[in-house]
């Protein structure tokens, strides 16, 4: 597991402060998704993990939905730092992976409705995601619409 949330599972062996450091290290991480409050959201979340066995973050999340949803409310901050662990890829190969995963998913259900060179494109666009996410929509809309009424005109 990435260094920077490992002590979600090792907390038990951990020295409270150092745990409240690496608790407030991750909010500093993640600070448009975390808030401050986390770093103590978790330490009171743990002293009700101590009572079960199972302590990885998968358990941790679907313990926070038991009971529809009750302990959600108290520890938001630490449900979405556990969503977070779950989604990101922690090295470079489950990233290779999940591309490819993406792009077979993609081509399954376009195969027959889709061109080759549009279906080029799109897995283009899915395993560069991460440039895609940076990219400023609005003016790639503006200069499209822009492009259109310059054909209209012609």
């Amino acid at each position: 597991m990435h260094k920077l949330f490992d002590f979600l599972t090792e907390f038990e062996s951990i020295v409270s402060d150092d745990l409240r450091q690496r608790a407030a290290r991750l909010v500093e991480s993640y600070p448009d998704d975390l808030e401050s409050s986390f770093v103590d959201e978790f330490v009171q979340f743990t002293s009700i993990l101590v009572a079960y066995s199972d302590k990885t973050i998968a358990h941790m999340s679907e313990l926070l939905k038991t009971d529809g949803g009750v302990m959600l409310s108290a520890f938001p901050n630490v449900a979405i730092a556990l969503r977070i662990c779950l989604t990101i890829p922690i090295n470079n190969y489950c990233q290779g992976e999940r591309s490819f995963s993406t792009l077979s998913r993609v081509k399954n259900h376009l195969r027959s409705i889709m061109s080759q060179d549009r279906l080029a494109a799109l897995s283009l666009l899915c395993t560069e995601s991460d440039v895609l996410r940076e990219l400023d929509c609005k003016e790639v809309f503006a200069d499209f619409a822009e492009l259109k009424c310059r054909r209209r005109d012609l």
